[in-house]
């Protein structure tokens, strides 16, 4: 009985303190999550900008210019529970610099590699929408597809490697968010914040509840008496 009590309490000891620091680690990313928002509805409201100047990501900006026929087309993207891809056309402004503009999410045809129909607009467009500079995904690497408008990820350096004729062109680094209410605009699938702050809450309830679990295990057998 004493060995047995001796794992127990070694076991609590051990991850009392784990599930604790996952509570903590679970309200901080909500008070994180906050503050995204509040800066991102601060934003929203403001004019936007030129593509020149100093932007904070979501911030609204505006564009003029035109379509190329460069359609880039991200793989792997998740919508309402059907795969597709992320669209990302080549824009050329007036001042003869580019900007992939993201056109949003298209579900995936039924041959994996079988890229679905995206329209050129033709003619001069005045766009609005968002800065969107993405994170980088650790678990998602850039391999060499057969198809080169298939990325993973977007990556200007290597879409330039890809596309040569990109290499001595100014090509802006961040993504142009087109706004949901352009008639060119597809499905809206990019979000300011991926889980919400009542998750992150849900979460560290959990991890605070089963902290507690542990700690009346420990006092309940800590105090038991052992028996003879």
């Amino acid at each position: 009985m004493k060995g047995f009590k001796r794992k127990i309490l070694i076991f609590t000891f051990i991850f009392m303190p784990i599930t604790f620091s996952l509570g903590l680690w679970q309200l901080d990313r909500a008070d994180e999550k906050r503050n995204i928002l509040a800066t991102f509805d601060q934003l929203v409201t403001k004019a936007p900008a030129n593509l020149d100047d100093e932007l904070l990501n979501w911030q609204p900006i505006t564009a003029q210019g035109r379509y190329t026929d460069l359609v880039l087309y991200e793989d792997n993207a998740l919508l309402d529970g059907k795969a597709g891809f992320r669209v990302y056309h080549l824009f050329e402004t007036l001042d003869d610099k580019y900007i992939f503009i993201h056109r949003g999410f298209v579900e995936r045809q039924q041959i994996k590699n079988d890229l679905p129909l995206v329209s050129i607009p033709q003619g001069d467009f005045v766009l609005t929408g968002n800065k969107l500079e993405k994170n980088k995904n650790p678990f998602v690497q850039n391999t060499a597809e057969e198809n080169p408008l298939i990325i993973q990820e977007f990556s200007l350096d290597q879409i330039v490697d890809n596309f040569n004729y990109l290499k001595n062109k100014p090509v802006y680094a961040f993504l142009f968010n087109l706004n949901p209410s352009d008639k060119n605009k597809f499905k809206s699938i990019e979000k300011p914040i991926n889980m919400t702050t009542e998750k992150h809450l849900g979460y560290a309830i959990q991890w605070f509840g089963l902290f507690a679990i542990l700690f009346i295990m420990t006092l309940v057998i800590g105090l038991r008496k052992d028996e003879k």
